[in-house]
C-alpha cells in the first residue's frame, strides 16, 4: 500500500516527476499541466471560513502602544517605528516631515510578521521567484537577481486572480 504522502491527489498514483505548488501541495508534473480537474466552489466550506474570519475580526482588537491611562483602539500600525497608534497618537505621523515617510498600515496585532527578522525593515516587497515577502535590504542581498514587486501590487494582482477564479 502506498503512503498518502507519495500519492498524487489528481491521478491517485505514486508521483511521477513530482512538483510543488507555491502553497505547498504536491502533484505529478503532467497531472498539473494536463489533467487539471475543473475546480468548483465549495459553498459550505466558504461559509464556514467566512464565519471564522468574522469571529476572529470581532475578537482581535489592537490597542495604541502610547495611551497611558485608558488604552484606545489603534487605527494604524507603523512598520518603521514599529508601533500601533490611536487617532490622537498617530497625528505626528501626519504632521512631522520625517514621520510622514514612515510605512503605515491598518492596525495589526502581529506587527512582527510585517517586519524582516533579518534586517528589521518593513516587508514591503514580494519576491515572485521565492513566493515570499522581503524588505529592501533583502533585494540588495540574496534576492538581488530575483523578480521583486511592491507587495501592494502583488496583493492587488492576487485578489484579481482570486476574483476571476470564483467567477
Amino acid at each position: 500500500e502506498v503512503f498518502a504522502e507519495l500519492q498524487c491527489s489528481i491521478c491517485l498514483d505514486v508521483f511521477t516527476d513530482p512538483v510543488t505548488t507555491p502553497c505547498g501541495h504536491n502533484f505529478c508534473r503532467t497531472c498539473l499541466n494536463n489533467k487539471r480537474p475543473d475546480l468548483e466552489i465549495n459553498t459550505t466550506l466558504t461559509k464556514v471560513v467566512q464565519y471564522f474570519k468574522k469571529l476572529k475580526q470581532d475578537k482581535s482588537e489592537v490597542f495604541c502602544d502610547f495611551c497611558v491611562e485608558r488604552k484606545q483602539k489603534a487605527v494604524k500600525s507603523c512598520l518603521t517605528c514599529p508601533s500601533s497608534y490611536c487617532e490622537t497618537h498617530l497625528e505626528p505621523h501626519h504632521r512631522v516631515p520625517c514621520l510622514k515617510k514612515h510605512k503605515l498600515i491598518n492596525a495589526v496585532e502581529n506587527l512582527e510578521d510585517y517586519i524582516c527578522k533579518k534586517h528589521q525593515r518593513p516587508l514591503d516587497l514580494f519576491c515572485r521567484d521565492d513566493q515570499m515577502s522581503v524588505c529592501l535590504s533583502c533585494t540588495e542581498g540574496e534576492h538581488r537577481t530575483h523578480n521583486t514587486v511592491p507587495i501592494e501590487k502583488e496583493s492587488q494582482q492576487k485578489k484579481a486572480r482570486d476574483t476571476n477564479k470564483t467567477l
